[in-house]
């Protein structure tokens, strides 16, 4: 499976986040209640790794790996 994110300032640039060959462990759908009743993916790896995505948007919201950070919405 290819993750990709979305780049929200130019959705034609788009960036693969994990290579086609990702050992993806689990994805599971989970409820985020401090966004009300809002829905994110949660991707896991086989590294130990993480990755959330909004179900809405597509875009990525969490991540444990510090590649990604950058990627993030900044909450400030």
């Amino acid at each position: 499976m290819e993750v990709i994110l979305i780049n929200q300032n130019n959705p034609n640039e788009n960036k693969n986040l994990v290579s086609q060959d990702a050992d993806i462990v689990s994805e599971e759908i989970k409820t985020n209640f401090q966004a009300g009743e809002g829905k994110y993916r949660e991707v896991r790896y086989k590294d130990g790794g993480f990755r959330q995505y909004d179900i809405e948007t597509g875009e990525l919201i969490g991540s444990s790996y510090q590649s990604d950070q950058k990627y993030l919405p900044n909450l400030e």
